[in-house]
């Protein structure tokens, strides 16, 4: 039987764990998205190094299927997954929330079984959405089944995702963890993807330097010429 302080400090990097994980893959599927909206504007510079930039989406993008499916993976009994996550506080929630009244947080007398009951409810109730990530990770990211790997609208159109899934998968889990957060020590934490925008600085520059680029090639020619 494990202590109390082992079963506390275990829910404290369980649950941070996670958060980092979802922190990531938010952080990964906003870049994936704001990339696309870039072409809006920026279509040229990206054309200058498609397969650059068709790899890097297609990273992000196989990054959010892979983790999002790890999270969710049932099957797995001894990885950090929402559902072993839920099982562990099942089993130690009165240990884990016993405080004095005065250090509770203000929702940890809702910690109760029929918590537990209902958020199994609710990752129950994604299973056919989930069922289309798996899908999507088993036929074309983690595998390569032949049947989707010349094709992969063939995938899309048998399981279809859209990034709003995706969002919603990845939100579904941070409330989850939210709410022990606010239980254990009346703190939120945020997943929303921070310096995104940062790719700006450089398709912004590339594109204001493009009308002088060939200046700036005759001018870099020059230098080294004089320099021999």
């Amino acid at each position: 039987m494990h202590s109390a302080n082992t079963i506390i400090k275990h829910f404290e990097a369980y649950k941070e764990a996670l958060f980092q994980e979802i922190i990531t893959l938010n952080s990964f599927l906003e870049l994936y998205v704001h990339i696309r909206k870039r072409r809006n504007d920026r279509l040229e510079i990206l054309n200058k190094s498609p397969a650059f930039f068709q790899l890097v989406q297609e990273s992000l993008l196989s990054s959010v299927i892979i983790g999002i499916a790890k999270i969710y993976e049932k099957r797995n009994r001894k990885g950090r997954t929402i559902f072993n996550f839920l099982n562990f506080i099942s089993a130690n929630y009165q240990v884990i929330f016993n405080k004095p009244a005065k250090e509770k947080g203000k929702t940890s007398d809702e910690i109760t079984e029929q918590l537990f009951e209902y958020q199994l409810v609710q990752l129950t109730n994604q299973e056919p959405l989930l069922n289309r990530v798996f899908a999507w990770r088993d036929g074309s990211f983690a595998h390569a089944d032949k049947k989707y790997f010349e094709d992969r609208n063939i995938l899309g159109g048998e399981f279809p995702i859209t990034i709003s899934d995706l969002r919603f998968l990845i939100e579904l889990v941070a409330e989850i963890l939210n709410k022990y957060e606010g239980a254990y020590n009346n703190n939120y934490q945020s997943i929303i993807a921070t310096n995104v925008t940062d790719i700006d600085n450089i398709l912004d520059w590339l594109y204001k330097v493009e009308p002088y680029k060939s200046d700036i090639n005759k001018m870099v020619r020059e230098q080294a010429y004089n320099r021999h």
